[in-house]
């Protein structure tokens, strides 16, 4: 293997295991795992129980797979943002941007193990509600079309890492994700169905969540023939936002190296 290979290979395990210790530090433990659950659940059966309230027993239903699928997005967009704009007030941010890794992908790497959280919160509740809601047979379902609740989850990480650099740029971190988060409540239909002429169908176009969730319903109907379309939708939005990320990431490296700005605290 070319040396260039091997060390970044090296770099890329040492910041996932820094970021591991990271998250075990700020975290409390045992208890932060658990109450991060028990808080899914009561979310989930808060939103199913609106969803019956919409439209009953088929409601209920549809807006139990898509507060599931819903679950991990404060863990990739909130928790990501917090733990990387505290590099900030910390005074460590320069280093970041002046290392040899790529800002970006410091980022990435250090966000998995909040893709594990909200993954695993997500599942927690699906195990503990959906047999209630949907019986054995449609939680099987479910739970066998979770590779696409990873996909919507990278994809809305790719949103909250632009969330993120937003935040870097001064904007009000807690605003910023706020938004981000009620954006895609609304758009990807999670609770009710998205009228397909109305101006939030056309924003959830750009938005993650709404290709991968439609898809997710679709598992085992007619129409899951829909299912790879779906599968390239998100994963392109997922790219734009990674894209815009990047460039916005640049922009702020750049103005902060010129000395145009200072870094915000």
């Amino acid at each position: 293997m070319p040396d260039t290979i091997r060390h970044a290979l090296a770099t890329a395990l040492r910041i996932c295991r820094l970021s591991w210790k990271d998250y075990r530090l700020a975290s409390a433990g045992l208890a932060a795992s658990a109450s991060i659950g028990i808080r899914t659940v009561f979310q989930v059966a808060f939103f199913t129980l609106l969803g019956q309230l919409t439209a009953g027993d088929a409601g209920r239903a549809y807006a139990f797979v898509g507060s599931v699928a819903f679950a991990p997005v404060a863990a990739v967009t909130s928790h990501v943002s917090a733990v990387v704009t505290s590099e900030v007030p910390q005074g460590t941010m320069y280093r970041l941007r002046l290392g040899g890794t790529p800002l970006l992908v410091v980022m990435l790497l250090r966000s998995w193990v909040y893709i594990v959280e909200g993954m695993a919160a997500s599942l927690v509740a699906l195990i503990v509600l959906g047999p209630t809601v949907l019986g054995g047979r449609g939680t099987v379902d479910v739970a066998v079309g979770y590779p696409l609740v990873l996909l919507t989850t990278v994809s809305c990480l790719c949103m909250g890492l632009f969330c993120c650099a937003l935040a870097l740029s001064g904007l009000d971190e807690g605003l910023v994700v706020n938004i981000a988060g009620y954006l895609i409540l609304l758009c990807a239909g999670v609770v009710v169905p998205v009228a397909p002429d109305g101006a939030l169908h056309l924003v959830g176009q750009a938005m993650p969540l709404g290709a991968g969730l439609n898809a997710l319903r679709a598992l085992g109907t007619d129409t899951a023939g829909e299912l790879w379309g779906a599968v390239v939708h998100e994963t392109l939005v997922a790219g734009l936002w990674l894209l815009a990320t990047a460039l916005l990431l640049r922009l702020q490296a750049r103005r902060v190296r010129t000395g145009a700005v200072p870094e915000p605290v």
